[in-house]
């Protein structure tokens, strides 16, 4: 098989001579997955779109182009829907040859035994499938810089090489990103599928619940008093993209994503016009949980106190070189 994923023939793997792709997305009705697809849409080496959710059909997707997107309610934990999938009408017409994998959970409210099975389980139930299906070219998963083991004697910027999180004290939402991403991590030898592993830095944009968008969403701000890490911060529109450039290169592995804005926390914090508080450790928690009853943040410190204190900046030149990433948007702050 050469560079275009072809046979000797010609043929690519999926049976087509095209160069365009036919993706799935899990996950399609969160926030990226929605801004994905319709990137996609706009996208002339992009043949068709089929997006998967556990939700019914949102009204939003009533202005795709039916001729290009294809939505089907499937929980992929249910091995009947998910076989039912692979085996549909719309699944082999389009001849799906490339996998998004963004049905995993990570936000901290969301910490529940079934929200485990769908992140681990389903990340392994839908690779094997991928594995399995000689249509499938590739599979990228969308993990996260929170993967990163954060402490003090940390490089200034991160590899994809550096430590991982494996603390057994380690918050759940970790745990189940980090434990997702070995899945993906064991398979990247296949001769067959070529396996994609994103990491953002700390994502920013409408409706992203992450652990920085969170924080700077705050009515109060708090802080570790001494500590003041650098962050950066990347658009939501920029993982979008790098995401379509993993679509379209021939290529496997990790990858670090980074943004154009790295600033400090309380530098931040004050753009994005939170009241920037400074405490002691042990105070900062027992304030976060009242703040978050009182309805002033969603933010859960407990998540990683870690970050609030130490920089976890990522070396993004692999993707950089290998991918041709570079980010594209400013946060805008109001």
């Amino acid at each position: 098989m050469n560079a275009k994923g072809e046979n000797g023939n010609g043929e690519s793997k999926a049976g087509r001579t095209s160069d365009k792709r036919r993706v799935l997305i899990t996950g399609v009705t969160g926030t990226l997955g929605r801004q994905l697809a319709e990137k996609l849409l706009y996208d002339k080496k992009i043949e068709h779109v089929l997006g998967i959710s556990i939700d019914e059909r949102p009204y939003y997707f009533e202005d795709f182009d039916r001729q290009r997107f294809t939505y089907k309610q499937v929980n992929i934990l249910k091995p009947r829907e998910l076989t039912n999938l692979f085996l549909s009408d719309d699944f082999k017409a389009h001849e799906i040859d490339t996998v998004v994998h963004l049905a995993v959970l990570h936000r901290p409210e969301f910490t529940s035994k079934k929200t485990h099975e769908l992140n681990i389980e389903g990340t392994k139930v839908l690779l094997d499938r991928c594995l399995e299906d000689p249509r499938i070219r590739k599979f990228i998963f969308k993990s996260s810089a929170t993967v990163y083991k954060v402490r003090p004697h940390n490089p200034v910027r991160l590899t994809e090489n550096d430590d991982l999180n494996f603390e057994p004290d380690a918050h759940p939402m970790i745990k189940d990103m980090v434990d997702a991403e070995m899945l993906c991590r064991a398979k990247m030898d296949s001769k067959n599928l070529q396996v994609v592993v994103l990491r953002p830095s700390a994502t920013i944009g409408r409706n992203v619940h992450t652990f920085y968008n969170l924080y700077l969403e705050s009515t109060v701000a708090l802080r570790v008093a001494g500590f003041n890490p650098m962050v950066n911060l990347i658009h939501v529109k920029d993982v979008v993209r790098a995401i379509q450039l993993a679509i379209h290169k021939n290529v496997k592995g990790i990858f670090n994503i980074g943004g154009k804005e790295t600033a400090p926390l309380a530098d931040l914090a004050r753009l994005a016009g939170a009241v920037n508080v400074s405490l002691p450790e042990f105070i900062l928690q027992p304030l976060n949980r009242v703040l978050r009853a009182v309805g002033m943040t969603k933010f859960e410190a407990e998540v990683d106190l870690e970050r609030l204190k130490y920089g976890c900046l990522l070396d993004t030149s692999k993707a950089k070189k290998v991918l041709g990433f570079e980010p594209q948007h400013h946060i805008k702050f109001s």
